[in-house]
């Protein structure tokens, strides 16, 4: 968990951000979609099925902002004040339980920001850490919201013009990498405890908050 927002912090470093975004959605596309299908009796379907909903319209609407003159640092900012308020929320204050129908209306936000600033790892997080959903769960079916975000966005990116091929190989490596890393994570995911998987993915978070703020200055 929170390896998407890693990995577009690192390749900020070798792609310029009009042609990082397409090639991290495919990557993550790749990871994500090896990651659901191990894990597939752990997605929580209804869940899923609600958030497909509302991702084609997300999607549709940040291919329009895109093309507007939008301030990603804003979303940037916003999405990192989220991540730690849950994080750091007094413990007498409710969990982020959605009702299943409401997950509609997080694939709609998560396709939309996934348009304009690709890692929505950090946007979903807050609305898994909830008592009702057990570890291999939480992997599971974020993995799938964010499978399906990706999936969505190939032809957004396609309809603004941007060519996948000329990027194939680095493309194609760094989703080799991706599959790799993925039956390492999940084989160490079934031995470890519960309340250290739950320490371990909130120090993620905030690492992740972390690196979406010091990517704005």
């Amino acid at each position: 968990m929170g390896g998407g927002a890693i990995l577009l912090g690192i390749l900020t470093a070798f792609f310029p951000i009009r042609t990082l975004v397409p090639i991290h959605g495919i990557v993550q596309l790749s990871a994500n979609l090896s990651r659901s299908w191990i894990l597939r009796k752990f997605i929580k379907k209804k869940m899923t099925l609600y958030f497909l909903l509302g991702a084609p319209i997300g999607a549709y609407l940040g291919t329009l902002l895109l093309k507007q003159d939008i301030s990603e640092k804003t979303l940037k900012l916003l999405i990192a004040g989220l991540i730690i308020f849950v994080v750091f929320k007094p413990k007498k204050m409710p969990q982020f339980k959605l009702r299943e129908w409401q997950f509609s209306i997080l694939g709609l936000m998560a396709s939309t920001l996934g348009i304009l600033i690709g890692s929505v790892g950090p946007f979903l997080a807050p609305f898994f850490l909830r008592d009702d959903i057990n570890k291999e769960e939480l992997v599971a079916t974020k993995s799938c919201f964010q499978m399906i975000v990706h999936l969505i966005k190939i032809p957004s990116f396609l309809a603004l013009g941007f060519n996948y091929f000329t990027y194939g190989y680095e493309t194609l490596f760094l989703v080799f990498g991706a599959l790799i890393g993925n039956w390492i994570g999940i084989a160490v995911l079934k031995k470890i405890n519960k309340t250290v998987f739950t320490y371990i993915f909130k120090i993620s978070l905030l690492a992740a908050a972390a690196r979406l703020v010091y990517s704005c200055f």
